[in-house]
């Protein structure tokens, strides 16, 4: 049997059409989930591709560029699984997203380079003109035997001061062109370095082999640890007066260099330290055994308002609102006809009145709470003009969209909004949740290490607030005082905050020369030393304070100390080692004095720090 070229054909055209089907459809999966943790990311990725029966392959592109590869897990849909994949890098393809504002730069830069190059160039022929001028000049005037007249000298000379003037002029002003140039181009070229911290010259790639039982669809997810991303957290603490609770507002400073812009992506920030290899640790046997000292030297070492980008879907309240009136608009829908006359309600957002047609353009999402008030409410708040009726409705604050949640090894704030992240380094600042809590007040010196009073706030049950470590903005009254540190790790039951200085509480601390006194004993030294310090509250109010001065404690047996309790001022309280503690209260205007004093021997023959 004889085949037919025409089916020699159709059967080759029908082999490179199945061939043509197994190659690699290539794919772009767009990020939809961050989970930021303080040094990394956990970024997904979904996207859906059509598969064959039997084996696919299946590129995916846009990914980020550094990853962990040991941490990429791959998930398909309806039936279809992964049989391998393989991670690479592409350094050779042209970026997939152009940085509109880095080629705008970029442009820029062009030009001035360009404009800079023209401005010498003219400077350049300006200077050899000039140079030819004093020439010609020189020539004219030295070149007859007999000189040139005085009327002919006087015309070289006025032209050429005229000319030389012109040109000399003209140059500086060039230079001064070239000037601002330069200024400009250093300033392009700054903004540019710090936009292309964006990694967009690579992009990851993910090459996958699926196989399908079935021809279809199916939904890919694909998710890995990135290091190039993180958040940190910090705090402002609002305080208004000292009868009012403290506002600590929680927010988090996010950012990342991911060489992917994260464009309205679910978002959650996590206290976890993942990528961490830990092992509990055990006892060894410890042996004991002599040491041999060692005399050599050593080396010292070296020792973010919330911003919203993204887009909310709207859910309209109109299908949920009953009407009620006799007119005819485009919100409601028609009504039935009835006698009786009818009015419609008012509408108030947030204690604002608004419009109905904005009212029920509210997104459901974003409502917190709200209440019908009848007729006989409404008319008693509003006047007659709300005898339809009142609707109250409240909106959700940022802090609604956050849901925080605590295990056992970290803390997770599920933001509800989508977010927009971009690539290029930047602190994003997200507002997290706000919370009161009340504080003790106080004021504190200790004078021998810094002669200024300090207001502090001591709040007790702090563990409660679930902090992280971070520093502090702190408003007082209006006015920002500075920043102070949580330590969250801390073990005292009370987290003290130092809120700043109190000029108008003034301290002085003075050595008393009459009760200070050197004696040598034998073969001791013994030194008496008498300090007094005077504490004046200049305020308008009572306040309460606290004063520390500190003596010496011995450790050696030959260096004996002695507090001299009769020219001591005593304490109230508990007294530290070392430290003497008074607490007291001030009146307005008040003055009151403390005497510190103490004896100290040791022998003549050796020398010791008393000061």
């Amino acid at each position: 049997m004889k085949i037919s070229k025409l089916s020699i054909l159709f059967l080759a055209l029908t082999i490179n059409l199945g061939l043509l089907a197994q190659e690699s459809q290539r794919v772009t999966a767009p990020v939809k989930e961050a989970a930021v943790f303080h040094k990394g990311a956990k970024l997904t990725h979904t996207t859906t591709v059509t598969v064959q029966k039997g084996v696919n392959t299946i590129t995916i592109e846009g990914l980020s560029p550094i990853i962990d590869q040991k941490s990429i897990m791959i998930k398909a849909s309806k039936g279809v699984f992964v049989s391998s994949f393989e991670f690479s890098v592409d350094y050779l393809s042209a970026p997939k997203t152009e940085n509109v504002k880095v080629k705008k730069w970029q442009d820029s830069i062009e030009v001035c380079r360009t404009a800079i190059a023209k401005i010498k160039t003219d400077n350049k022929i300006k200077s050899e003109l000039l140079s030819f001028l004093k020439k010609g000049i020189e020539k004219n005037v030295s070149g007859s035997e007999s000189g040139l007249g005085m009327e002919e000298l006087v015309k070289n000379m006025d032209y050429y001061q005229t000319k030389a003037l012109q040109l000399e002029t003209e140059i500086a002003a060039n230079y001064e062109k070239i000037n601002q140039y330069e200024t400009t181009l250093a300033r392009l070229r700054n903004q540019t370095e710090q936009e292309e911290v964006k990694n967009i010259k690579t992009s990851g790639i993910l090459e996958l082999t699926l196989s399908a039982a079935l021809a279809g669809t199916t939904e890919l997810t694909v998710s890995y640890f990135t290091t190039a991303a993180g958040w940190t957290p910090f705090y402002d603490m609002t305080i208004t007066s000292m009868d009012q609770p403290i506002k600590i507002a929680g927010k988090a400073n996010v950012f990342q260099t991911t060489g992917l812009d994260w464009n309205k992506v679910k978002l959650t920030l996590s206290t976890a330290m993942p990528g961490q290899t830990k092992v509990a640790p055990l006892f060894s046997t410890w042996f004991l055994n002599y040491i041999t000292p060692y005399y050599g030297g050593y080396a010292e070492g070296a020792s973010n308002s919330y911003s919203y980008q993204g887009s909310i879907s709207l859910n309209t309240v109109s299908d949920q609102v009953s009407y009620r009136g006799n007119k005819k608009t485009e919100e409601a829908s028609p009504v039935p006809k009835s006698d009786i006359p009818v009015t419609y309600p008012l509408y108030f957002v947030d204690g604002r009145e608004v419009a109905m047609r904005e009212a029920l353009s509210i997104d459901l999402n974003s409502i917190k709470s709200r209440e019908e008030l009848s007729a006989n409410d409404a008319t008693a708040r509003y006047g007659s003009r709300a005898s339809g009726g009142a609707v109250l409705i409240t909106t959700k604050s940022m802090e609604d969209y956050i849901q925080q949640s605590d295990d056992h090894l970290n803390t997770q704030y599920n933001i509800e909004i989508p977010y927009t992240i971009p690539g290029n380094g930047k602190g994003q600042t997200i507002d997290l949740q706000t919370k009161e809590t009340n504080a003790k007040y106080k004021y504190y010196c200790a004078p021998k290490l810094n002669s200024e009073t300090f207001l502090l706030a001591d709040i007790e049950d702090w563990e409660k607030l679930a902090l992280l470590s971070a520093y502090a903005n702190i408003t007082y009254d209006g006015t920002y005082l500075g920043q102070t540190f949580i330590n969250a790790g801390s073990t005292e039951k009370v987290l003290t905050l130092t809120l700043g200085t109190e000029p108008r509480v003034s301290v002085k601390r003075e050595k008393l020369v009459d009760y200070s006194s050197i004696k040598v004993l034998g073969s001791d030294t013994k030194v008496l030393l008498t300090y007094r310090i005077t504490v004046k509250n200049n305020q308008t109010k009572k306040i309460n304070f606290v004063l520390k001065e500190q003596y010496p404690i011995s450790k050696l047996k030959e260096i004996e100390v002695e507090l001299l309790p009769e020219t001591t001022t005593p304490t109230f309280n508990k007294q530290d080692i070392g430290v003497l503690t008074w607490e007291m209260e001030l009146n307005a205007g008040e003055t009151k004095t403390f005497t510190v004093s103490y004896s100290v021997k040791y022998p003549k023959d050796k020398n010791i720090n008393l000061e």
